[in-house]
């Protein structure tokens, strides 16, 4: 698993987010097949569908995809290496939201494209 800078993160994510068609450094374009590879898994597509509501805690996530805790946190863990879902936390309690706006960009194509 390739885990990528915050700042890489952030230059991935703003380039989702463009309007217009533009070359991709290839750098840029590693870190954009990187995030779409980890959206690609059917579960956390459905963690990042659930967090678009807002955010949630891992036991909230188990109990509304019913699936193991281990599974979920697994998967929280691919999603937050790739800056697609950040963790607050309050003490012990960590909440998850979906942390950047592209991601629920490219989870509305994905929908619009699919669901015909």
């Amino acid at each position: 698993m390739t885990l990528l800078r915050l700042d890489d993160r952030i230059k991935t994510f703003k380039l989702l987010n463009m309007s217009k068609a533009t070359t991709l450094d290839p750098k840029v374009l590693r870190h954009c097949a990187a995030a779409l590879r980890t959206l690609s898994h059917p579960e956390r597509l459905r963690i990042v569908e659930a967090l678009e509501a807002g955010p949630l805690e891992v036991s909230d996530l188990t109990t509304k995809l019913k699936r193991p805790q281990a599974t979920v946190s697994q998967h929280l863990m691919r999603l937050r290496a790739h800056g697609l879902v950040a963790a607050e936390r309050s003490g012990r309690i960590a909440r998850y939201r979906v942390a950047h706006a592209g991601c629920l960009t490219i989870l509305g194509c994905i929908r619009s494209h699919f669901a015909k």
